[in-house]
């Protein structure tokens, strides 16, 4: 796949949109001004280290500046959309943990993303491939599971990548030594403050398995923890009816959190909401840090459910694909429900952040030219049910796939490598 192409008129829009002159913009990106004009004019195009101070300069991502969409990367355009030139990108593997054993050349890298054969013995096999991908992924600040999607659609006929398993990291010992630490009141709210967190974070799974959309992390994460006024009035907030059943019975945010605040276990925010019949009334709202969450985990003996090793997807994300690819040329109903299109549909990106997956499209079925507008696999989509098939059925055996599966193994023409 060749790499989306430099659109003139994109950069004149950022230009504008940035409030730049030609001259301003021409200074920020270390290029003369006729450079910028014969960009905008379609003449020459920016590449390499220009292209990533271009980006720099706007404020963009290579998306804004190219005809590309989301959900359909190269490898070329990972690199592109990072502001690396593939020199550059080199020095970026090398600099990490393993990369210089791979002799990083900006030749190979070339040749990588032009899905040509790259002359090293390492860049070819399951195992070298998949210790390229995570280089990339570090190289260029994206997930794994981007790096994973874009190579299948630029080197489609190459072994699939083996991705390292990670080395489990052994903090239990030193979240231990935290818990040990802290006095019991101080336990006991970190107990509470734990247990509402993850009856929050069962909420927001539940909504999203039943379709619904859900709030961001950031807003459900930061939980009340005391209003300021009597509480006959305002009652008591879940925390403190919590504190309250385990005998601390004048919870507040006094000494105990601010202890917890100081071990970087909890974050606290103090606000003013407004109540009915009150006016505004001050707000304490707390927050458990990632740290905080495994100290309460360890002392409770809380056993954390391991998410998919990548490039696997969740459970949920599984069976939507699964159930847009069996529905096939009829493809399912445009107004399919949840977030699960903003992680898997071309030209959409969870949270702004990363692109999707690609794995599916919104768009007419096929011969028709209006009317509804339906869901249907990707060939990306296929290609990852061909590549993990059978990792999926052991991770998910109640995820009802096989003839999804058995579609997909006659379409390669037999069983491939996961």
């Amino acid at each position: 796949m060749s790499p989306q192409p430099f659109s003139p008129a994109a950069l004149a829009h950022w230009r504008s949109m940035r409030g730049l002159g030609v001259n301003e913009l021409a200074r920020a990106v270390g290029v003369t001004d006729r450079a910028v004009q014969h960009w905008e004019a379609g003449t020459h195009v920016p590449a390499g280290r220009a292209f990533g101070k271009l980006l720099r300069a706007l404020d963009c991502d290579a998306q804004n500046l190219c005809a590309g969409v989301r959900g359909r990367e190269t490898l070329e355009e990972l690199r592109r959309d990072a502001g690396l030139s593939a020199a550059e990108a080199c020095r970026a593997i090398a600099r990490q943990r393993g990369g210089a054993a791979f002799g990083p050349e900006r030749r190979k890298l070339r040749e990588l993303e032009r899905g040509q054969t790259v002359r090293n013995r390492m860049w070819g096999t399951p195992e070298g491939a998949g210790r390229l991908v995570r280089l990339l992924a570090g190289a260029y600040g994206v997930p794994e599971r981007v790096v994973m999607d874009a190579w299948r659609r630029t080197r489609p006929a190459d072994v699939v990548p083996l991705l390292p398993e990670r080395a489990a990291r052994d903090t239990g010992s030193s979240a231990q030594k935290v818990w040990d630490a802290l006095n019991g009141r101080q336990r006991t709210y970190l107990t509470c403050i734990f247990q509402q967190d993850q009856e929050a974070e069962e909420d927001q799974q539940q909504r999203r398995f039943l379709g619904g959309t859900g709030r961001k992390a950031v807003e459900w994460r930061r939980m009340d923890l005391a209003l300021y006024a009597p509480p006959e009035l305002v009652g008591y907030t879940r925390i403190q009816s919590r504190l309250r059943q385990a005998g601390v019975h004048d919870p507040g945010a006094g000494s105990s959190v601010a202890a917890l605040e100081r071990r970087r276990l909890v974050m606290t925010y103090r606000d003013r909401v407004y109540v009915q019949g009150l006016g505004e009334v001050r707000r304490t709202r707390v927050e458990l840090t990632r740290h905080g969450r495994a100290v309460a985990r360890r002392a409770l003996g809380v056993i954390r459910e391991k998410g998919p090793p990548p490039p696997l997807m969740s459970r949920w994300l599984w069976r939507i694909l699964v159930r847009v690819a069996l529905a096939g040329s009829e493809g399912v109903d445009g107004s399919l429900a949840g977030r699960g299109p903003h992680f898997l549909a071309v030209g959409r990106s969870p949270g702004g952040g990363s692109p999707s997956r690609g794995f599916i499209e919104l768009r007419h079925p096929e011969g028709a030219e209006h009317g509804p507008y339906r869901w249907f696999a990707t060939e990306s989509g296929l290609r990852h049910i061909r590549d993990h098939r059978d990792a999926y059925q052991e991770l998910y055996p109640d995820v009802d796939a096989g003839q999804v599966v058995l579609s997909c193994r006659e379409a390669s023409g037999g069983p491939q490598r996961a």
